[in-house]
């Protein structure tokens, strides 16, 4: 079912996009409804997974896509993908990223000139629509994964390094996964911070085990793991601060090492969770509610970007998020407007030749 893009969607993810766009909605409103909101349970809930659970959805997204057999096919066509993904990224997600920094500072004068406002947005992607650039970080990242995974296949032919077992361990989807999140725990702490590159830090693991959990399911995975999940993020989340040391503020002193992997245990059981919900709603006979997600998903870019303009507005929650999907719905069937604002295809109908 598809309302804009390509029209091989999948049902399961805008479920879950959307889904995941109205928790950031109602975090925003509960934000900017209270003084005190770090101390809201409600807040701490979202908060603790929302965005983890968006970049995570981005990558399963991109594991529709993703080829680990690429890097057989020999390091130019590796090095072709490459640019072509990351000039695709650049369309869907730079363009918007700046597009929306220039017109809110034309609306509030934030800084003292657009140009100004853009080298904010970069230095500080959190005055801009920092996902964005988050999630272009990621995909360029992984491009360049491959590129490396393709020079160490190449290595192995040259030295005919146990050729065959090489090249079939090198090609799996799989250890690929591991290998990007392998290396990049070891290394993530000795990269650039410039330029907004510090957001891949946190998000490129959730960016990867989105890919390796789509490609691995499908979607199609026991309901129970999800049962799990939700069980260990009702236990775990209350106890979430933002502004805590390890973002955990329980009574009970946890080691070292659970201290470290608190916060990714409750953000990664939090997106299992909303992942049972959208698989269940996916499935079920809920119509109205499951064309209004889907919809949501499918417009959840623009929702984010225009949401903000809405907060005030009343009644709380439904004021924004309608509004926002009223506006992205129309912006959507304008073709110049639709590219530069949301990054889509210049029209439906090359949205639907593609």
């Amino acid at each position: 079912m598809t309302y804009f893009g390509a029209p091989n969607r999948d049902v399961f993810l805008d479920i879950a996009k959307g889904m995941a766009i109205i928790l950031v909605v109602l975090g925003h409103v509960i934000q900017g409804s209270s003084a005190n909101f770090d101390d809201l349970l409600g807040f701490k809930m979202i908060y603790s997974f929302h965005m983890p659970l968006f970049i995570f959805l981005s990558g399963a997204v991109a594991a529709i896509a993703f080829d680990p057999m690429l890097v057989n096919a020999g390091l130019e066509h590796t090095f072709k993908d490459a640019y072509a993904r990351v000039k695709k990224a650049l369309i869907r997600l730079i363009l918007p990223f700046i597009a929306w920094c220039v017109l809110n500072q034309l609306i509030y004068n934030q800084a003292e000139s657009v140009i100004n406002a853009l080298v904010l947005a970069f230095r500080r992607p959190d005055t801009a629509l920092w996902f964005l650039l988050a999630i272009f970080y990621c995909i360029v990242l992984t491009s360049l994964f491959q590129i490396f995974f393709g020079i160490l296949l190449k290595i192995v032919k040259i030295f005919k390094i146990f050729r065959r077992s090489s090249e079939k361990i090198i090609s799996g989807e799989m250890i690929q996964f591991a290998l990007m999140i392998f290396i990049w725990w070891m290394i993530k702490d000795r990269t650039p911070y410039g330029g907004g590159l510090a957001l891949l830090k946190p998000y490129f693991i959730y960016y990867v085990l989105g890919m390796g959990f789509y490609r691995y399911t499908r979607g199609n995975y026991s309901n129970w793991y999800s049962v799990l999940a939700s069980a260990i993020f009702l236990l775990l989340s209350p106890f979430w601060l933002r502004t805590a040391e390890f973002q955990y503020a329980g009574v009970i002193v946890l080691p070292q090492a659970a201290l470290y992997m608190y916060a990714s245990l409750v953000a990664i059981s939090g997106a299992f969770m909303m992942l049972g919900m959208a698989k269940l709603i996916s499935s079920s006979e809920l119509g109205p509610i499951k064309h209004f997600l889907i919809l949501s998903g499918q417009l959840s870019l623009g929702i984010y970007a225009l949401h903000y303009f809405f907060l005030a507005y009343s009644p709380k929650v439904i004021a924004p998020l309608f509004a926002s999907i009223a506006i992205s719905y129309v912006l959507n069937k304008i073709p110049v407007v639709r590219t530069i604002f949301l990054g889509e295809s210049y029209s439906h109908k090359l949205a639907r030749i593609k």
